[in-house]
C-alpha cells in the first residue's frame, strides 16, 4: 500500500517529499542533502565537529539551535563521566574494604532535599 495507491483512492489529496534529491549512490550531483550524509550523518564521522551551518541550512533555525545546544551539553558532561568512571572503578576496587557508615542516609536525604528546593523554582 503506497502513496500512490492512498492519492488513487482519494484518502490523500497530494503527497510532496520531505527530502529532496538522493544522499547515496554514485551520480555525481552534490545536494544538500547528501553533504549533510557525508559530513554528518554517518558512523565514520562520529569524532568530528558537527556542521552547524549545514545543520541550520537543511532543517532550519530552530534544529539548528537544538543541535547547536545537544553538541555543548554533551562537551559539557564528558568530565563529569569520566569522574563518574574513576568513582565507580574505585568503588568496585574497595568494595571488600568498605565500611557502611549510618550517617550517609541522612546526608543523602538533605542534600535531596535541597536539590529538589532549588529546582522548583523553576
Amino acid at each position: 500500500l503506497g502513496i500512490g495507491t492512498l492519492i488513487a483512492n482519494n484518502v490523500y489529496d497530494a503527497a510532496y517529499p520531505l527530502h529532496d534529491g538522493e544522499y547515496e549512490g554514485q551520480n555525481d550531483d552534490m545536494n544538500e542533502r547528501k553533504l549533510l550524509y557525508r559530513e554528518w550523518a554517518r558512523y565514520g564521522v562520529f569524532y568530528k565537529f558537527q556542521p552547524i551551518d549545514l545543520i541550520r541550512k537543511y532543517f532550519g533555525e530552530k534544529i539548528g539551535l537544538y543541535f547547536a545546544w545537544l553538541g555543548l551539553y554533551t562537551e559539557f558532561l564528558i568530565p563529569s563521566s569520566v569522574v563518574g568512571i574513576i568513582v565507580f572503578l574505585y568503588g568496585c576496587i574497595t568494595i571488600e574494604s568498605d565500611i557502611p557508615r549510618q550517617d550517609t542516609g541522612l546526608l543523602l536525604l538533605l542534600v535531596t532535599l535541597l536539590w529538589q528546593f532549588l529546582h522548583s523554582f523553576k
